[in-house]
């Protein structure tokens, strides 16, 4: 039985890309609820180090270091997750890749198919896995995918970044269609331009500033978002009170999209 000040106290999420920016947020924002979260990163090293912190402040989770390129082990993951914590009521999926300075004109079949792979099917075969076990246990679940406002524009030098996120957006009210007859509501959030690990490595602070400001990614509050914001709405589609709320995208881009 939950209580109201822990709503998803007895609850399991899953959550890729956990280990640092959006992903990390979001596993914060998920356990201060009273969830269990199994995290899912390629990066061991941060990944050890974020679950025994949160171990240490009395969260429950456990570190599951796994290359969501590789699709064909997916099934056997969730399996393991499901068989250590007993459910999974809620799959966040945060991980994602960008082609960073890759045009049209020369991006290569390798570099979109490890784009795609990560951002478009990994999310996929994670959603059809933990749906099963959803639909098994009959209690209907969240799932939630992070897309971006680079999915609804056009902008130069994301060309499989920009599609892979358009297709998870499409491919979110897909599931949301097929998956509420088991009352299993599925949305995802657009961010624009935050402040993260992965932009700051590509842009420095300074240059994310100034994304936000002008340029293609401006949006209207001139400020980029921090990971925290993002999650902050992930959270709130986890729990009860969104519970008629499906195949929306909920865009975090201080207004990127208008």
């Amino acid at each position: 039985m939950t209580s109201p000040l822990r709503p998803l106290a007895n609850r399991v999420a899953i959550v890729t890309g956990g280990a640092s920016g959006i992903g990390k947020a979001i596993v914060f924002a998920l356990c201060a609820e009273g969830a269990s979260v199994a995290i899912i990163d390629k990066d061991e090293s941060l990944l050890n180090h974020f679950a025994e912190a949160l171990r240490e402040k009395g969260l429950l989770c456990n570190a599951y270091r796994f290359d969501l390129s590789q699709h064909k082990e997916i099934p056997a993951l969730v399996d393991s997750i499901h068989q250590a914590f007993g459910r999974i009521d809620i799959l966040v999926n945060s991980a994602g890749l960008i082609d960073s300075g890759r045009t049209l004109l020369d991006i290569d079949e390798s570099t979109w198919d490890l784009i795609h792979g990560v951002n478009l099917k990994a999310p996929l075969w994670l959603m059809q896995a933990v749906a099963k076990h959803m639909i098994q246990k009959g209690e209907g679940g969240r799932i939630v995918n992070v897309t971006s406002s680079s999915a609804f524009r056009a902008v130069m030098s994301y060309p499989a970044y920009g599609s892979s996120k358009a297709g998870l957006t499409q491919l979110t009210r897909s599931a949301a269609a097929e998956l509420g007859a088991y009352d299993i509501n599925v949305n995802c959030v657009a961010p624009g331009v935050t402040v993260t690990p992965l932009v700051e490595r590509i842009a420095g602070l300074a240059g994310t500033q100034k994304l936000s400001e002008e340029g293609p990614l401006a949006n209207l509050l001139k400020r980029p978002s921090l990971p925290e914001d993002v999650a902050s709405v992930v959270r709130f589609l986890c729990l009860p009170e969104s519970r008629q709320i499906t195949g929306q995208t909920i865009h975090t881009s201080a207004g990127a999209i208008v």
